[in-house]
Order: structure tokens, then C-alpha cells, then sequence
């Protein structure tokens, strides 16, 4: 089963599909989607790459769904000049029964789409605090990943199947998605 979250830039989509995968590794595993961008190519600058929206490659999604051992993880990715130094070697994918793809836009055969949603305060308030965290630009992106966002939106192969306050507790919205997620299994 594929579980899809998805929600603007600082929603808490990555800190939502981590804990599912900790609190249960037996049955969820977490697919980072933003690792699977498209990789800019020679001729686009790295201004011209962050003025349209990020595209991902769905076939290497696939692919390493479908992989085992070492090649079962996210493409290995500089960030700095958005390339790929290889197609994988990056973040471990655990196998799980449902495989949980957090990013900005859905994959196109999800079984479950979960939409969260955040106001623009909170929001350029969460990117602030992570910048300083670690040390990055992301607010300074937020039009590029607004973007992003955006063509997502225009992707949704159908409503969501539920939606969630991204300023509600983590537990709120873990509990949300265990309980969806068990019905569909039925």
C-alpha cells in the first residue's frame, strides 16, 4: 500500500512519516520523495532550476520500491547544486506493508492521499527555526516551494482521503492515520 503525505514546506510531512516508521517499523516504512527531484541539468543555472516547480522522478520511486539491499534507498543528492551523485546510496528504504511518500506532490498510484494543511504564519515561522537548525536557505526558497506545492495540488488524482491540521499534536495526527490506514487494510 502507498500512503502519500503531502502538504506545503514545513508542514511536519517528514516528521509525521518518521514516527510512523518508529512507532511502527512492522507496518509502515518511509519513502522521503524530496530525494527523488528531478536533477538539474548542465545548461539550467541553479536560479533557473528554483523558479519553476520541482519535478520528481516517479520511475526511480518505483524502482526502488521494488529493489533490495543496498540500491533499496533514496537517490544519494547534493543539494547545494541539485544533482544527484548517484541514483542511490542516500537514505535506507525499509520494506514494510505500507510505504509512506512524504512530499510536496502525490505519486500517481497512491492508494491513500493525506493532505496537510498549514497556515502561511506557522509556516515561515517552522522554515525559520529550521534554517537556523541546520544551517539552510529553505525560507528563503518558499516561492520555489510554493510552487512546488501548487503543481502538486493540480496532480491530486482525487480529494484526499483525509486531511489534517499540520498545527495539531503529532500524536493527533499519528493517531488520524493509523485509524485510516487500518480501515483501508480491512
Amino acid at each position: 500500500m502507498i500512503v502519500c503525505v503531502m502538504g506545503p514546506s514545513g508542514a511536519g510531512k517528514s516528521t509525521l512519516a518518521k514516527r510512523l516508521e518508529e512507532s511502527r517499523p512492522d507496518l509502515f516504512a518511509r519513502v522521503p520523495v524530496d530525494f527523488f527531484f528531478v536533477p538539474r541539468g548542465d545548461e539550467v543555472s541553479v536560479a533557473e532550476y528554483l523558479s519553476a516547480a520541482f519535478g520528481y522522478d516517479w520511475d526511480a520511486v518505483d524502482r526502488v520500491l521494488t529493489c533490495s539491499g543496498e540500491e533499496r534507498s533514496t537517490p544519494d543528492c547534493d543539494f547545494e547544486s541539485f544533482r544527484w551523485r548517484a541514483p542511490y546510496g542516500g537514505l535506507p528504504v525499509a520494506e514494510a506493508p505500507v510505504l509512506v511518500l512524504d512530499g510536496m506532490r502525490p505519486h500517481p498510484r497512491c492508494d491513500l492521499l493525506i493532505m496537510l494543511e498549514l497556515d502561511s504564519v506557522t509556516q515561515t515561522e517552522r522554515l525559520t527555526a529550521r534554517d537556523r537548525r541546520w544551517g539552510t536557505a529553505v525560507a528563503d526558497r518558499r516561492a520555489h516551494l510554493a510552487a512546488t506545492f501548487s503543481q502538486g495540488c493540480r496532480e491530486l488524482p482525487r480529494e484526499p482521503d483525509l486531511r489534517l491540521d499540520a498545527a495539531a499534536t503529532v500524536e493527533d495526527n499519528l493517531g488520524a492515520i493509523v485509524g485510516l490506514v487500518s480501515r483501508a487494510r480491512r
